[in-house]
């Protein structure tokens, strides 16, 4: 019951933007939407439906107690090389630069071509040879008497003639030999199992689809996470700044000590290198998604492309399936056991006897002779290996144990995707709870660093309140806004575990 409540939550799921934790100093929109989930714990937010609304953050920035400054590292990261558009253009690029994917369409054109190996052994087969030869013997020279066998055949009886043999003795021949297989078991039956193959190649390939598409919804959201951390970041150096003006003004004044100057100081130097670290993390997701893509340089994404239209997208993408066994990489699993499983079927029948039928027909011209001659020769023969050594059975034993490895690789692959979903789905519950926290501690930092603000300048605060405060809100911000693409994250994740995906 449980794993057809959670089926069919993912069959129905949809993704609706969370309420972003927007500020004035962002020009756009904040793409971090979620898709439907099942239902939270109590007292956890409903991103969906919005009966717990995410409030959007104080920006330090934009308050106005606090002055404006200027700063270089206030200024956004240049923009990527490219800029992903729609989530179909990103499965175009897969499609014709992803490295994974590419790679598993080449296996399948290796098993067929292995296929086509397997079908020439049980098949006829044309052989031509020519000949030239030219010898110099001592022992050639002279005269040889010997029959004249068109002479003989002619006169019912053996009629000798004398040839003068040459020096040096020439020779120009050529013929043809054809092989036609009458009782080729083996042969027969590795077809069969190399056309298993190309199966098993192709449900791999299905298997290296899920995976591509993964790891793109994955690239993508982290590129925007990465980038809206950045944002997140400045606007908490630019509330670190305004806080440091702010105290140096009273200490010019009076109102303030140094001490209280340098506690603001060695926050905006906290405040600088977290932002160092987000551009840096901004610059690795571009890098990230571009290579996911094919590039080797960054990629983003298009500001005004929502998130919840590329999931939308990918759920066209990827159908949901509503069993584990389903599932490419399980469908993979058991597909190899049935081609290991028929290796061994394959050494049995290299006990049989093997037949063969065959005609040559040669034609050469010879000095030395007194005519033409030419041969046309028809036969079968039969090839029954009696004893190669232990050969056989030594492959016989060998398949078995492979039988035996798939098999439990198969147990072991279906054990992970049912845990991989079990996972996959209590995570979006787990996220969903901890963006809840996440965002309440938020609203108490806030309004903490509001009133200490408030204090401050009407003078019945400290220094030391505004600096603590505004650090524990820029904390709550970051662990707001990693919360939030966290969720993002475990929708996806719980999307793609229980589908099979085309690119």
């Amino acid at each position: 019951m449980k794993k057809a409540a959670l089926t069919l939550w993912l069959a129905t799921a949809t993704l609706a933007p969370v309420a972003g934790a927007q500020t004035q100093a962002q020009k756009r929109p904040v793409p971090v939407p979620a898709p439907a989930a099942p239902a939270a714990p109590a007292g956890a937010p409903t991103a969906a439906t919005g009966t717990t609304p995410v409030p959007a953050p104080a920006a330090p920035g934009a308050d106005p107690t606090l002055p404006n400054v200027q700063d270089p590292m206030l200024d956004p990261l240049p923009p990527p090389p490219h800029v992903l558009q729609s989530w179909r253009e990103a499965l175009g690029l897969v499609r014709s630069r992803s490295v994974p994917y590419r790679t598993a369409l080449a296996q399948i054109d290796v098993a067929r071509a292995r296929s086509r190996e397997a079908l020439a052994a049980a098949l006829p087969t044309l052989q031509s040879t020519v000949f030239n030869t030219y010898a110099r013997y001592e022992i050639l020279r002279g005269d040889v008497t010997g029959p004249d066998f068109p002479a003989s055949v002619a006169a019912g009886r053996i009629v000798n003639t004398t040839t003068s043999l040459p020096d040096p003795a020439v020779a120009l021949g050529a013929g043809l030999t054809l092989n036609v297989p009458l009782f080729a078991p083996r042969a027969w039956y590795d077809r069969g199992t190399a056309e298993r193959a190309i199966d098993y190649a192709a449900l791999s390939s299905k298997e290296a689809e899920r995976q591509v598409i993964s790891a793109v919804a994955d690239a993508i959201v982290g590129a925007v996470s990465a980038e809206r951390l950045a944002e997140v970041s400045r606007v908490s150096l630019s509330g670190a700044l305004s806080t440091l003006d702010l105290n140096r003004r009273r200490s010019a004044l009076g109102a303030s000590s140094s001490l209280d100057v340098l506690r603001a100081e060695g926050e905006v130097q906290t405040a600088r290198s977290q932002l160092v670290t987000a551009d840096e993390a901004a610059r690795r997701a571009r890098e990230t998604l571009g290579l996911t893509l094919g590039f080797p340089e960054g990629w983003g994404v298009n500001p005004d492309v929502r998130l919840d239209a590329l999931a939308a997208d990918a759920r066209q993408t990827c159908r949901p399936e509503t069993d584990v066994g389903k599932r490419s990489d399980v469908m993979a699993a058991t597909a190899n056991v049935g081609v290991v499983e028929r290796a061994k079927g394959s050494v049995d029948w290299a006990f049989w006897p093997v037949v063969n039928a065959t005609s040559v027909f040669q034609a050469q011209n010879a000095q030395y002779l007194t005519g033409n001659y030419a041969s046309w020769t028809v036969g079968a023969n039969l090839t029954w290996m009696l004893f190669d050594g232990g050969l056989r059975y030594g492959l016989r034993d060998e398949a078995e144990a492979n039988t035996r490895i798939a098999r439990e690789q198969l147990s072991d692959t279906r054990r992970r995707a049912e845990l991989d979903v079990t996972q996959a789905f209590r995570a979006v519950s787990v996220a969903e709870t901890n963006l809840g926290v996440s965002a309440r501690g938020r609203e108490v930092a806030a309004e903490t660093a509001r009133l200490a603000r408030v204090a401050f300048i009407n003078g019945s605060g400290t220094a030391f309140d505004l600096v603590d405060t505004a650090s524990k809100l820029r904390q709550a911000e970051l662990d707001l806004t990693l919360k939030q693409f966290q969720l993002l994250r475990a929708k996806v994740a719980a999307l793609l575990a229980l589908a099979n995906c085309d690119i």
